[in-house]
């Protein structure tokens, strides 16, 4: 006899129960969508590289109660237990959005800007992501959501966590093949026009410091793949930016 459902905690004991080896399962309840996410299967030779899956879990757990806790836009948390957690759905990724080609130009460069508007927001309540690229940003009517949460809270080192996620996010940009470099640009002027200033003249100063790379890399540059490509890219595009203040 199948069982039948009478409340949303028994739905999600079921879902855990039949989706033990997914780890992310996303699921539709009385009209609206949730996510349910379990611990990383791990296997061979992963299982000593990779932290442990369950106190990974249990850390973003933890690390996405502090970021509602501190009214920053994430998912909102329905529940969660011992091997499990089920976050509200907050609609696409900006990469699924850019990769839409029912949407104008116009539209996707606005949503980028969003996501951009979002970031530069969410540093200065004193937060960071650790690794704002596109696949870990939602949107939806106009309103950008952080997903998959890397940082863990702390005050130590915010000037360095938020360069670096300034620098991750342009490197998302320029490894996405649908963003055009004239994208680019526009969300790079913008960064240097609304971002906080201390931390765009760290990115300047650390993208000045291993500019070298690209010169080493650019004999490749015939053969290179996408993640190499997109360093190339980030310091293309970066050129004007790195020129100034010489």
């Amino acid at each position: 006899m199948e069982f039948l459902p009478t409340s949303f905690e028994e739905y999600i004991a079921q879902l855990v129960e039949e989706n033990r080896h997914r780890r992310i399962y996303r699921f539709q309840y009385q009209g609206k969508h949730y996510w349910l996410k379990q611990p990383e299967q791990l296997r061979g030779i992963w299982k000593l590289l990779k932290p442990n899956a369950q106190i990974a879990l249990q850390k973003e757990i933890q690390i996405l109660k502090y970021f509602v806790s501190r009214q920053a836009p994430v998912p909102q948390l329905i529940t969660y237990g011992e091997h499990f957690f089920v976050v509200e759905d907050a609609g696409r990724t900006a990469i699924a959005w850019q990769e839409d080609s029912r949407l104008s130009q116009q539209r996707k460069l606005q949503i980028l800007l969003d996501c951009l508007h979002a970031l530069i927001q969410l540093h200065q309540t004193g937060l960071v992501h650790g690794r704002p690229v596109l696949r870990d940003m939602t949107w939806q009517d106009g309103k950008v959501t952080f997903i998959d949460l890397e940082a863990y809270p702390t005050e130590k080192d915010l000037l360095r966590k938020k360069t670096k996620d300034v620098i991750l996010f342009l490197y998302g940009l320029c490894r996405a093949k649908v963003i055009s470099d004239e994208q680019i640009q526009c969300l790079i002027r913008e960064y240097a026009e609304l971002g906080d200033a201390q931390v765009w003249h760290e990115v300047l100063s650390t993208l000045r410091r291993y500019r070298f790379i690209y010169y080493i890399l650019l004999p490749f540059k015939p053969i290179a793949k996408t993640d190499l490509i997109a360093i190339y890219r980030l310091f293309e595009n970066m050129s004007f930016q790195l020129k100034e203040g010489k």
